[in-house]
């Protein structure tokens, strides 16, 4: 895993821009960087060394000289691709799997994408016809983030920044960063992240999973490289197979393989644990193997015990040490655990370095608990499996329960229906206990401003209702794992460690896709097959547990404890001042909650918090903004996590090298980036808020740029409760 990022259009600057943005991207890449540049091009890589540590470094140019790539994630059936395209007459320099997407890109073009099983970002040059390929995995494991000029000339060809992370794209100053207004309304409304191309940054877009973008000389296209979710919903549609012990078998067997094809490394690989059932599987599968297999050559990547890594709340409410504990118990010998416990004075030293890590707002404090067990575990191993994933695709969630009753109604499916029913009522009274809590409900119109709601009044966000494969289809490719899994890259990258997730996988999501729905759901049991098929391998305590916690914090004892300090964030002269809030009424809010916790949820108050820290950390502090996380983009690397390297792995086959020697880069001219024209209007101040007199605040780290133009604070306030 790395992070990668390129340039076209820019002419005479795209060195200097190429460097910027990878030096933004120091944190993904501790192991080395190049540049490549040829005209109009430039492509930047930073490199985490996984796999042929000594041979993989990019970009990567093919021996003819016609295709560079810049890569960043993995392809677990690079070896068969390998064989298949020596077969047709390629030869290789290296054992790397860039190499293999390299000559499968110039043997079959972009149709080479969906023959991939991994995770994979990557963009490659064709130098004959001059064109940029970006492309972006089947499931969007893998970001990439991408800015076109809208004001380009077309005479002059397009201008576009691209980049595994917003921070390198605002490294460029190409443009002037600035919220985009319908995202963060969305967030704050429906709680929605990440379900569409558009970011929170104005004019930025994320390439959706499974899409290319071409960017040639007469403009750009995007385009999608799979039939993934339609060959998904045909195999939905087809008589399905009964559900019996060989299919259990079958699926334990894939999923086993899943994992298996995830520890291909020459560098220390753990697993993330958090005591819930999909993680704990990943540790047991590969556990039960170092037992019962412990000279398998294709775990040596683990060592010869598995280290797991897991938070802990000793005394909260969602604490699942004992089903960690569990595990451990049941692999003595198999495992060395690392424990820690986040606190939330903790969460206050992190949450600025936090923020910038995720780049985008979330959902909730939760992920910051999957960022902490990654700082512990950069010290110990550089690649790391989780179980992400398998709640979208076999239904993890409760919601998902009344989808599928829904589904048997609409099927009349009666008899299937009452025995759905009773076997999930323990889960339906949970659900209804949280819909009719009495916690006091405030719709959050009342605490945004009148004007900025209205300008939105017209947004909406639905989902799938009464078919379950279809929403699980939503959720894995819309809905709710690209939110997932850009926590997971975000939080793993921040510490230079690679994240992988055995359950993201296209072709057992298509076994599991031929199967009936009772596979998923069946007598109130969700995960049916995964629980089934980890019988004797997991403590019944977790293939049979009924509550769902996962890699969360105990949001709402922290913000009991630590209130004094968030109202300070709300009663700050920059909260009042931004034109999304009215600040008069979160205070006062907040107020009521500090004297009545137990009378509301904290989910809608991290929201508002989360806009307010996103914007004082990307525009407020313009500077900081582009700095590489853990160090700076104009001075360097961050530190090197101090942790142990694995010898060249013995499984893979070894192949005499070609002597012929990569292509070199062209040569690099450079000149300073032309800034904005002074006075020009400042896209941080929505259409609809009231002119104001103009303050200045300076563009990019140590660059002589213009002045921006910007709204002073404090705003005047809408009433509480207009809309």
């Amino acid at each position: 895993m790395c992070g990668i990022a390129g340039t076209y259009g820019f002419g005479a600057d795209t060195e200097g821009i190429a460097r910027r943005m990878s030096s933004a991207l120091a944190h993904r890449g501790p192991d080395g960087e190049g540049l490549f540049v040829d005209d109009q091009v430039g492509l930047a890589h930073r490199r985490l060394a996984i796999i042929d540590r000594e041979h993989g470094a990019q970009p990567m140019t093919t021996a003819d000289g016609r295709y560079t790539i810049i890569y960043n994630g993995e392809t677990y059936n690079y070896l068969d691709l390998r064989a298949e395209l020596e077969g047709l007459g390629h030869t290789f320099r290296t054992d790397s799997d860039t190499e293999v997407l390299l000559e499968a890109h110039a043997e079959w073009g972009t149709a080479a994408y969906d023959r991939f099983n991994g995770m994979f970002a990557f963009a490659i040059h064709d130098a004959h016809t001059g064109t940029v390929t970006i492309a972006r995995d089947h499931f969007g494991i893998k970001p990439l983030y991408y800015w076109s000029d809208p004001t380009a000339d077309a005479a002059d060809g397009p201008r576009v920044v691209f980049g595994s992370e917003i921070r390198s794209l605002l490294a460029s100053r190409a443009f002037e960063a600035a919220p985009d207004d319908r995202a963060v309304y969305r967030y704050l409304k429906f709680r929605v992240q990440d379900d569409d191309s558009q970011t929170f940054f104005a004019g930025v877009n994320r390439l959706m999973a499974g899409e290319v973008l071409e960017i040639r000389a007469d403009g750009t296209e995007v385009s999608s490289f799979t039939r993934l979710k339609d060959e998904l919903r045909e195999i939905a549609a087809r008589p399905a197979r009964p559900y019996d012990e060989q299919v259990v078998d079958e699926y334990r067997e894939r999923f086993q393989e899943s994992v298996r094809l995830r520890l291909q490394s020459e560098v220390p690989v753990g697993t993330s644990l958090s005591g819930g059932l999909d993680s704990s599987a990943v540790a047991a599968v590969i556990a039960r193997q170092l037992r019962e297999q412990p000279e398998d050559e294709r775990y040596s990547a683990v060592g010869t015990r598995q280290n797991t890594f897991s938070a802990v709340f000793p005394n909260s409410s969602n604490d699942e040490e004992r089903y960690v504990d569990a595990l451990l118990e049941d692999y003595q010998g198999q495992i060395t655990a690392h424990k820690i416990t986040p606190q939330p004075d903790a969460f206050l030293e992190d949450v600025h370095d936090f923020v910038r890590t995720q780049e985008e707002p979330i959902i909730s404090t939760g992920p910051y608990a999957q960022y902490a067990v990654m700082r512990e575990a950069s010290q110990h191993v550089t690649v790391l499996l989780d179980g992400q994933g398998a709640d979208e695709m076999m239904a993890g969630y409760n919601p998902y329960f009344y989808v599928y009753l829904r589904q048997l109604r609409r099927q009349r499916r009666f008899k299937e229906l009452a025995s759905e029913i009773v076997g999930s009522r323990d889960i339906l009274r949970k659900l209804a206990r949280t819909k009719f809590s009495g916690r006091t409900t405030v719709p959050i119109e009342a605490l945004l401003n009148s004007g900025f709601v209205a300008e939105h009044h017209g947004e909406k966000v639905t989902s799938v209702q009464d078919d379950l494969k279809e929403r699980l289809l939503e959720d894995t490719f819309r809905s709710s794992l690209p939110s997932l899994l850009r926590y997971e890259d975000k939080n793993t990258m921040r510490f230079s460690i690679e994240g992988r997730v055995p359950f993201v996988d296209k072709e057992l999501l298509k076994f599991l896709f031929s199967l009936d729905e009772s596979a998923i759901i069946h007598d109130g049991w969700n995960k049916r097959i995964l629980r089934e098929s980890m019988y004797g391998i997991l403590p019944d305590m977790i293939s049979k547990r009924r509550n769902k916690i996962g890699f969360t914090t105990p949001e709402g004892e922290w913000f009991r404890s630590i209130a004094p300090q968030l109202r300070e964030i709300f009663a700050s002269s920059s909260f009042a001042s931004r034109p999304y809030f009215d600040a008069a009424s979160v205070l006062a809010l907040f107020d009521d909650y500090i004297a009545h916790p137990e009378n509301y949820g904290t989910l809608m108050f991290w929201r508002l918090l989360n806009v307010e820290l996103w914007m004082r950390t990307f525009f407020d502090d313009v500077d900081g903004a582009v700095r590489a996380l853990g160090g700076s983009a104009e001075a360097g690397e961050p530190p090197r996590p101090n942790r142990p390297r694995l010898p060249p792995r013995r499984w893979r086959t070894k192949r005499p090298r070609a002597t012929t020697s990569p292509t070199p880069a062209s040569s690099w001219t450079s000149s300073p980036l032309p800034m904005r024209t002074p006075g020009a209007a400042c896209r941080c101040r929505p259409s609809w808020w009231p002119a104001a007199t103009t303050s200045s605040r300076s563009l990019g780290s140590g660059s002589s740029a213009s002045p921006l133009t910007c709204p002073p604070g404090p705003y005047p306030r809408a009433r509480h409760g207009t809309s």
